[in-house]
C-alpha cells in the first residue's frame, strides 16, 4: 500500500502541532510554578511587614504589646505562616476603629481586613487576608474593669 503525499504531509503537520502543544504546555506550566514560588516569596516578605505594622497599629490604640498572646501556625502547602494574636484592648477603644485601621493598612498591600463579632464570648475577630491567604488573625477582647467585691460585715 502506497501512501499519498498529502496523507504523509498531514501526519507531519499533526506531529509538528502535537510537539508544539507539548512544548507550550511545559513552558506555561513552568511559568505558573515560577509565578507561584515568586508570589510565596513576596508574600513571605509582605507578611513580615504586615506583622510589624499590626504591632504599630495596636500601640497606637494603647494596647500593651507585652500582654498580647501571639501564636504562629503554618499555612498548609506554602512556606507562609499565619499569626494569631489574642489582644485585650482598653475599654475606651472601639474594635471597629482597629478594624478600620487594619483594613487601611491591608489595602496598601492589595489585601483586606475582615472582622466578625462573637457576642457570646464578647470578642471581635479580625482576619487580614492577602491573595487568598489569611496572614494575620487578631482576636480582640475588651478589658472589663472589675467592680470591687462587697464583703458582708
Amino acid at each position: 500500500m502506497i501512501f499519498d503525499k498529502s496523507v504523509i504531509f498531514r501526519f507531519l503537520i499533526i506531529a509538528l502541532l502535537a510537539i508544539l502543544a507539548i512544548v507550550l504546555f511545559a513552558a506555561t506550566t513552568q511559568r505558573q510554578i515560577d509565578k507561584i514560588e515568586k508570589l510565596h516569596r513576596d508574600l513571605s516578605a509582605i507578611a513580615t511587614e504586615i506583622d510589624a505594622e499590626v504591632d504599630s497599629i495596636l500601640s497606637q490604640f494603647h494596647v500593651e504589646l507585652k500582654k498580647v498572646r501571639k501564636r504562629t501556625f503554618t499555612i498548609p502547602n506554602t512556606n507562609l505562616n499565619r499569626i494569631e494574636r489574642r489582644v485585650t484592648i482598653p475599654k475606651d477603644v472601639d474594635p471597629l476603629h482597629i478594624n478600620q485601621a487594619l483594613n487601611l493598612m491591608a489595602q496598601k498591600y492589595d489585601g483586606r481586613a475582615i472582622g466578625s463579632e462573637n457576642l457570646k464570648e464578647n470578642t471581635v475577630t479580625i482576619h487580614i487576608k492577602l491573595d487568598g491567604y489569611i496572614l494575620e488573625t487578631l482576636i480582640l477582647k475588651s478589658r472589663v474593669e472589675q467592680k470591687p467585691i462587697k464583703r458582708k460585715k
